[in-house]
């Protein structure tokens, strides 16, 4: 897995800077530091080698920031490689301090997904059935008939916990789920309809599951994510936020826009409540969790491929809704994604099927238009098709015979001779700048030159 230089917009210092700036941090001649580097160079050599699509897409967030305002973390990945990621903006819009890789958003609804994940883990443990009723679980709970997987796949009827708590919770904290649960419990308010009748969206439905997934582990559903996803997954700035404890300092608040000004927005009496939201994370994290999906890390195959099947209605109507994640045919590409919007913070996570093209967005500054600028950068990212057989060859050839990787160049028609050769070349400079050091050994005349260019390769490797 590869992973490029990350950078921020606003700070003047983009990543595509001519790469030869960059040599200055390869030229230590400690091996050990050397070969500790040799990752870091890797990824220098995959990204001068996507360096016009690349650069397409940079320039398109340039213009999302200065011509639209666009404040957040954007990442694009192709094939399991993060090929470009980038952190726009300021953390206050307010002030002038740039956002960093380790902030923060709250992910709203793409919480979701973590809350079904700890559903299916259950499942796969053997501790719970889908097909269960929640009152198997929650024993007062007033709303019979519903299923578990009536709640994953928001076709439950239960009414909406937030208007019950905006009319009818009276304490000076914002209600956590077990306090929201016994008013729902008291409330007894009216379903809006029978189980399973049709598709209604429901935050309701996954803050239920998530009182059960604390009901089964005997755990608060942060200490669950935290031992059972976070932590196995190294997802370190990735944690369910409890609003009654101090902000932390790496935390974005999330903005509203107010003519030429913005006013941050304070934690609502529904922000106890998790489940359906309240997760915060980074880009980075995000596309750990991303992978753990698409190689089954923690989930088995037979159990995730249930996550990223539509649900159905009593009649056999077909629901765009899996375990998590919304479902959508595009014309050239299945898509598994969900949206999140929530105080100020606009979301997406969504992975194209067809090209294997993941592509997150997480936003705090009330910007309306996350599916427009996905789908853009989806388009854009097709262009990355064109240089992956290119890629491969740079990071499988001799690097350094450069007369012969130009002659390799009859078999790339698609990509302009001209780029070809500046890549080649570039991606040639950087490498021996990495290793002058070495490079000087392996000519010298020596008794055992095998000895000198296995150490040599190892180094490369």
């Amino acid at each position: 897995m590869f992973f490029f230089v990350e950078t921020n917009s606003s700070s003047g210092n983009t990543q595509f800077e001519p790469i030869n700036n960059l040599s200055a941090s390869f030229a230590s001649n400690d091996f050990g530091s050397n070969f500790s580097r040799q990752t870091n160079l890797n990824d220098f050599i995959l990204k001068e080698a996507y360096k016009y699509p690349l650069r397409e897409i940079h320039n398109y967030v340039s213009r999302l920031n200065s011509a639209h305002r666009f404040n957040g973390s954007i990442l694009v990945a192709k094939d399991g490689k993060i090929l470009f990621e980038e952190h726009i903006g300021y953390k206050d819009p307010r002030h002038k301090k740039s956002i960093e890789n380790t902030d923060t958003y709250q992910l709203a609804s793409v919480s979701k997904q973590f809350t079904a994940a700890a559903i299916l883990l259950l499942y796969q443990e053997g501790k719970l059935d889908l097909d269960d009723f929640a009152t198997k679980y929650l024993t007062n709970f007033p709303y019979k008939n519903i299923t578990i997987r009536h709640l994953l796949n928001h076709v439950s009827g239960l009414p909406n916990y937030m208007w019950a708590a905006e009319h009818n919770w009276t304490g000076k904290l914002p209600p956590d789920n077990a306090a929201m649960l016994n008013l729902m419990n008291k409330l007894k308010m009216q379903a809006y309809f029978k189980p399973g009748s049709r598709f209604d969206y429901s935050n309701t439905g996954y803050f239920i599951l998530a009182s059960i997934v604390s009901k089964i582990s005997d755990q608060s559903l942060s200490d669950f994510l935290d031992s059972k996803f976070f932590n196995p997954l190294n997802m370190q700035h990735t944690y369910v936020r409890n609003p009654n404890e101090e902000t932390g300092k790496n935390e974005l608040l999330g903005f509203r826009r107010y003519g030429r000004s913005y006013r941050s927005i304070p934690f609502s009496i529904n922000d106890g409540v998790v489940g359906d939201k309240g997760i915060y994370s980074t880009v980075s994290d995000l596309f750990k969790w991303n992978q753990s999906l698409t190689e089954s890390t923690i989930l088995n195959d037979a159990v995730l491929a249930k996550a990223f099947l539509p649900g159905k209605t009593n009649n056999g109507k077909s629901v765009p809704y899996g375990f998590g994640f919304r479902l959508k045919q595009e014309d050239d590409s299945d898509m598994i994604y969900h949206n999140g919007v929530w105080n100020g913070f606009r979301n997406t996570l969504r992975r194209y099927e067809a090209d294997n093209i993941t592509i997150i967005i997480l936003n705090n500054n009330s910007f309306n238009s996350i599916t427009a600028i996905s789908e853009e950068l989806h388009e854009l990212s097709k262009a990355f098709s064109k240089y992956d057989r290119f890629a491969s060859f740079i990071e499988n050839t001799n690097i350094y015979d450069i007369d012969n990787l130009k002659k390799e160049l009859v078999n790339f028609n698609d990509i302009p001779k001209s780029e070809s050769v500046e890549i080649i070349e570039q991606a040639a400079k950087l490498y021996y700048k990495q290793n002058e050091r070495y490079l000087s050994l392996k000519y010298l005349e020596v008794s055992d030159k095998y000895i000198i260019n296995q150490q040599y390769q190892s180094l490369l490797n």
